[in-house]
Protein backbone atom coordinates (compact mmCIF):
# COMPACT_ATOMS: atom_id res chain seq x y z
CA UNK A 1 0.00 0.00 0.00
CA UNK A 2 1.47 3.42 -0.88
CA UNK A 3 0.67 6.79 0.84
CA UNK A 4 1.43 9.59 -1.93
CA UNK A 5 1.07 13.62 -1.04
CA UNK A 6 -0.29 16.35 -2.50
CA UNK A 7 -2.19 15.22 -6.62
CA UNK A 8 -4.80 16.06 -8.18
CA UNK A 9 -7.29 12.86 -7.87
CA UNK A 10 -9.00 13.54 -11.21
CA UNK A 11 -5.80 12.84 -13.40
CA UNK A 12 -5.28 9.08 -11.55
CA UNK A 13 -6.65 6.03 -12.80
CA UNK A 14 -8.85 3.67 -10.49
CA UNK A 15 -5.86 1.46 -9.54
CA UNK A 16 -3.19 4.44 -8.31
CA UNK A 17 -2.40 4.69 -5.10
CA UNK A 18 -4.70 6.63 -2.58
CA UNK A 19 -4.47 10.26 -3.18
CA UNK A 20 -1.20 12.29 -2.02
CA UNK A 21 -0.61 13.57 1.94
CA UNK A 22 0.40 16.98 3.09
CA UNK A 23 4.31 16.86 2.91
CA UNK A 24 5.92 16.86 6.04
CA UNK A 25 8.52 20.68 6.92
CA UNK A 26 11.64 19.58 5.18
CA UNK A 27 14.11 19.18 8.25
CA UNK A 28 18.02 19.35 8.23
CA UNK A 29 18.08 16.10 7.79
CA UNK A 30 16.57 15.73 4.75
CA UNK A 31 18.77 18.95 3.57
CA UNK A 32 22.00 16.43 4.07
CA UNK A 33 19.86 13.83 2.39
CA UNK A 34 19.44 16.07 -0.46
CA UNK A 35 22.72 16.92 -0.66
CA UNK A 36 23.94 13.63 -0.23
CA UNK A 37 22.23 12.71 -3.61
CA UNK A 38 23.67 15.34 -5.38
CA UNK A 39 27.22 14.38 -4.38
CA UNK A 40 30.06 14.93 -5.34
CA UNK A 41 28.58 18.38 -6.71
CA UNK A 42 27.32 21.19 -4.28
CA UNK A 43 24.72 22.91 -4.84
CA UNK A 44 23.56 25.89 -3.21
CA UNK A 45 21.33 25.53 0.26
CA UNK A 46 18.48 27.84 -1.80
CA UNK A 47 18.20 25.14 -4.42
CA UNK A 48 18.32 21.98 -2.25
CA UNK A 49 15.30 24.07 -0.08
CA UNK A 50 13.79 25.06 -2.94
CA UNK A 51 13.25 21.13 -4.10
CA UNK A 52 12.75 20.21 -0.51
CA UNK A 53 9.60 22.89 -0.61
CA UNK A 54 8.42 21.63 -3.67
CA UNK A 55 8.86 17.50 -2.81
CA UNK A 56 5.85 15.31 -2.16
CA UNK A 57 6.46 12.16 0.58
CA UNK A 58 5.20 9.03 -0.39
CA UNK A 59 5.21 6.10 2.05
CA UNK A 60 5.28 2.28 0.96
CA UNK A 61 4.74 -0.57 2.76
CA UNK A 62 7.32 -3.75 2.58
CA UNK A 63 6.61 -5.78 -0.40
CA UNK A 64 6.90 -5.52 -4.31
CA UNK A 65 6.39 -1.81 -5.38
CA UNK A 66 3.55 -1.11 -7.97
CA UNK A 67 3.22 2.65 -8.31
CA UNK A 68 2.26 2.79 -11.98
CA UNK A 69 4.84 5.53 -13.51
CA UNK A 70 7.39 8.07 -12.30
CA UNK A 71 5.23 10.67 -13.67
CA UNK A 72 2.12 10.20 -11.25
CA UNK A 73 0.55 12.55 -10.08
CA UNK A 74 3.46 15.09 -11.91
CA UNK A 75 7.25 14.22 -13.35
CA UNK A 76 9.07 13.82 -10.72
CA UNK A 77 12.70 12.31 -9.61
CA UNK A 78 12.55 9.80 -7.26
CA UNK A 79 15.00 9.38 -3.95
CA UNK A 80 14.72 6.86 -1.30
CA UNK A 81 14.56 9.02 2.36
CA UNK A 82 14.19 5.43 4.57
CA UNK A 83 14.39 2.08 4.28
CA UNK A 84 15.64 -0.41 1.99
CA UNK A 85 14.92 -1.18 -1.90
CA UNK A 86 16.07 -3.73 -3.91
CA UNK A 87 16.32 -3.01 -8.21
CA UNK A 88 16.63 -5.07 -10.85
CA UNK A 89 14.37 -7.18 -13.43
CA UNK A 90 10.87 -9.18 -13.56
CA UNK A 91 11.25 -12.40 -15.50
CA UNK A 92 8.90 -13.18 -18.17
CA UNK A 93 7.46 -15.28 -15.54
CA UNK A 94 6.50 -12.57 -12.84
CA UNK A 95 9.53 -13.02 -10.43
CA UNK A 96 11.64 -10.60 -9.00
CA UNK A 97 15.63 -11.16 -9.57
CA UNK A 98 17.54 -8.21 -7.51
CA UNK A 99 20.65 -6.69 -8.90
CA UNK A 100 21.25 -4.51 -6.25
CA UNK A 101 19.89 -2.78 -2.85
CA UNK A 102 19.84 1.36 -2.43
CA UNK A 103 18.74 2.93 0.60
CA UNK A 104 18.22 6.52 1.90
CA UNK A 105 20.39 9.43 -0.33
CA UNK A 106 20.24 6.86 -3.43
CA UNK A 107 17.75 7.87 -6.30
CA UNK A 108 15.50 5.15 -7.24
CA UNK A 109 14.18 7.07 -10.11
CA UNK A 110 15.59 9.85 -12.60
CA UNK A 111 15.59 9.68 -16.16
CA UNK A 112 12.22 7.47 -16.24
CA UNK A 113 10.13 10.66 -15.59
CA UNK A 114 11.69 12.81 -18.32
CA UNK A 115 10.40 10.84 -20.97
CA UNK A 116 6.42 10.12 -22.43
CA UNK A 117 4.66 8.29 -21.29
CA UNK A 118 7.23 7.51 -18.49
CA UNK A 119 8.22 4.21 -17.05
CA UNK A 120 10.58 2.88 -14.26
CA UNK A 121 13.76 2.73 -15.27
CA UNK A 122 14.03 -1.24 -13.45
CA UNK A 123 11.55 -3.37 -11.45
CA UNK A 124 11.74 -2.73 -7.73
CA UNK A 125 10.60 -4.35 -4.52
CA UNK A 126 10.76 -2.64 -0.73
CA UNK A 127 12.29 -4.95 1.54
CA UNK A 128 10.89 -2.73 4.67
CA UNK A 129 8.92 -0.17 4.86
CA UNK A 130 9.87 3.17 2.85
CA UNK A 131 9.64 6.66 2.33
CA UNK A 132 10.42 7.98 -1.10
CA UNK A 133 10.67 11.76 -1.91
CA UNK A 134 8.91 12.66 -5.19
CA UNK A 135 10.75 16.21 -6.55
CA UNK A 136 9.43 17.81 -9.74
CA UNK A 137 10.76 17.53 -12.46
CA UNK A 138 9.55 21.16 -12.78
CA UNK A 139 11.13 22.15 -9.65
CA UNK A 140 14.57 20.91 -11.17
CA UNK A 141 14.56 22.96 -13.87
CA UNK A 142 13.22 26.12 -11.81
CA UNK A 143 16.17 25.33 -9.01
CA UNK A 144 18.96 25.78 -12.26
CA UNK A 145 17.73 29.58 -12.62
CA UNK A 146 18.80 29.80 -8.74
CA UNK A 147 22.04 28.55 -8.37
CA UNK A 148 24.58 28.49 -10.90
CA UNK A 149 25.83 25.31 -9.91
CA UNK A 150 22.88 23.27 -9.66
CA UNK A 151 22.91 22.00 -13.85
CA UNK A 152 26.18 20.08 -13.01
CA UNK A 153 24.76 18.58 -10.64
CA UNK A 154 21.36 17.73 -12.23
CA UNK A 155 23.67 16.56 -15.19
CA UNK A 156 25.89 14.74 -13.13
CA UNK A 157 23.69 12.58 -11.53
CA UNK A 158 21.61 11.50 -14.47
CA UNK A 159 25.45 10.96 -15.61
CA UNK A 160 25.41 8.74 -12.83
CA UNK A 161 22.43 7.10 -13.38
CA UNK A 162 23.38 5.98 -16.71
CA UNK A 163 26.79 4.57 -15.92
CA UNK A 164 24.30 2.53 -13.28
CA UNK A 165 22.39 0.86 -16.26
CA UNK A 166 25.07 0.52 -18.31
CA UNK A 167 26.96 -1.77 -15.48
CA UNK A 168 23.18 -3.60 -14.78
CA UNK A 169 23.03 -4.43 -18.45
CA UNK A 170 26.44 -5.85 -18.22
CA UNK A 171 25.80 -7.85 -15.29
CA UNK A 172 22.48 -9.07 -16.76
CA UNK A 173 24.97 -10.66 -19.59
CA UNK A 174 26.98 -12.70 -17.04
CA UNK A 175 29.19 -10.96 -15.07
CA UNK A 176 29.37 -12.93 -11.45
CA UNK A 177 29.96 -10.89 -8.17
CA UNK A 178 33.90 -11.50 -8.31
CA UNK A 179 33.12 -9.34 -11.62
CA UNK A 180 31.54 -7.08 -10.02
CA UNK A 181 33.73 -6.46 -7.64
CA UNK A 182 36.65 -6.07 -10.20
CA UNK A 183 35.05 -3.46 -12.10
CA UNK A 184 34.05 -1.41 -8.86
CA UNK A 185 38.12 -1.69 -7.55
CA UNK A 186 39.25 -0.60 -11.34
CA UNK A 187 36.83 2.24 -10.66
CA UNK A 188 37.85 4.01 -7.38
CA UNK A 189 41.13 5.48 -9.19
CA UNK A 190 43.27 3.32 -7.15
CA UNK A 191 47.22 4.73 -6.61
CA UNK A 192 49.98 3.06 -8.92
CA UNK A 193 52.54 1.38 -7.02
CA UNK A 194 54.41 -0.73 -9.49
CA UNK A 195 54.17 -2.23 -13.07
CA UNK A 196 50.79 -3.49 -13.33
CA UNK A 197 49.63 -2.86 -9.60
CA UNK A 198 47.96 -0.72 -7.55
CA UNK A 199 46.53 0.33 -4.23
CA UNK A 200 43.20 1.11 -2.99
CA UNK A 201 42.02 2.33 0.65
CA UNK A 202 38.90 1.19 1.32
CA UNK A 203 36.76 4.35 3.37
CA UNK A 204 33.55 1.81 3.12
CA UNK A 205 32.01 -0.58 5.06
CA UNK A 206 31.81 -4.01 3.92
CA UNK A 207 27.72 -3.82 4.14
CA UNK A 208 27.61 -0.54 2.21
CA UNK A 209 30.21 -2.07 -1.06
CA UNK A 210 28.40 -5.00 -1.01
CA UNK A 211 25.44 -2.75 -1.24
CA UNK A 212 27.22 -1.24 -3.91
CA UNK A 213 27.75 -4.32 -5.32
CA UNK A 214 24.14 -5.53 -5.36
CA UNK A 215 24.89 -8.34 -3.13
CA UNK A 216 25.41 -9.23 0.54
CA UNK A 217 28.52 -9.20 2.92
CA UNK A 218 28.87 -12.98 2.41
CA UNK A 219 29.08 -13.00 -1.08
CA UNK A 220 31.49 -10.01 -1.18
CA UNK A 221 33.77 -11.99 1.60
CA UNK A 222 33.86 -15.04 -0.77
CA UNK A 223 34.34 -12.71 -3.56
CA UNK A 224 37.34 -11.38 -1.78
CA UNK A 225 38.77 -14.35 -0.89
CA UNK A 226 38.45 -15.84 -4.52
CA UNK A 227 40.41 -12.49 -5.91
CA UNK A 228 42.68 -13.09 -3.13
CA UNK A 229 43.63 -16.70 -3.78
CA UNK A 230 44.20 -16.31 -7.57
CA UNK A 231 46.78 -13.72 -7.07
CA UNK A 232 44.70 -10.88 -8.14
CA UNK A 233 44.56 -8.99 -4.92
CA UNK A 234 46.30 -8.76 -1.64
CA UNK A 235 43.88 -8.17 1.73
CA UNK A 236 45.45 -5.41 4.65
CA UNK A 237 42.74 -4.16 6.61
CA UNK A 238 41.10 -1.50 4.57
CA UNK A 239 43.63 -1.84 1.66
CA UNK A 240 43.69 -3.14 -0.96
CA UNK A 241 46.76 -4.18 -3.24
CA UNK A 242 45.74 -4.94 -7.20
CA UNK A 243 48.38 -7.08 -7.91
CA UNK A 244 47.44 -7.73 -11.37
CA UNK A 245 45.47 -4.94 -13.05
CA UNK A 246 45.32 -6.78 -16.61
CA UNK A 247 43.85 -9.30 -15.07
CA UNK A 248 41.56 -7.93 -12.89
CA UNK A 249 40.36 -5.89 -16.09
CA UNK A 250 39.78 -8.98 -18.20
CA UNK A 251 37.61 -10.24 -15.54
CA UNK A 252 35.78 -6.78 -14.87
CA UNK A 253 34.99 -7.19 -19.22
CA UNK A 254 35.73 -4.99 -21.55
CA UNK A 255 33.72 -2.05 -20.61
CA UNK A 256 36.33 -1.22 -18.18
CA UNK A 257 39.56 -1.66 -20.65
CA UNK A 258 40.19 2.62 -20.82
CA UNK A 259 40.41 2.48 -16.25
CA UNK A 260 44.59 1.43 -16.21
CA UNK A 261 44.64 4.62 -18.23
CA UNK A 262 43.15 6.58 -15.99
CA UNK A 263 45.05 5.41 -13.40
CA UNK A 264 47.92 6.51 -14.70
CA UNK A 265 46.83 9.60 -15.32
CA UNK A 266 46.30 10.55 -11.62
Amino acid sequence: MHDTARTHRAALPRHAPRPWLAAAKPTAPDLELLRRGFEPHVPGDAALHHLLDASRLVRCAAGPFTLDSPRRPEPSWWLLRQGVMALGVRTPGGQFADKRLIGPGDWLETAGAMDSPGSWSEAAECRTAVELLAIPVSALDEACTLDRRFPRAYAGVLAHRVRELQDSLRDMAGADVAGRLARWLLRQQPASVGDNEALVLLNERKQVIARHLGTTSESLSRALRRLSDDGLIEVRGYELRLRDLDSLQRLAGAATAAAPRQVAAG
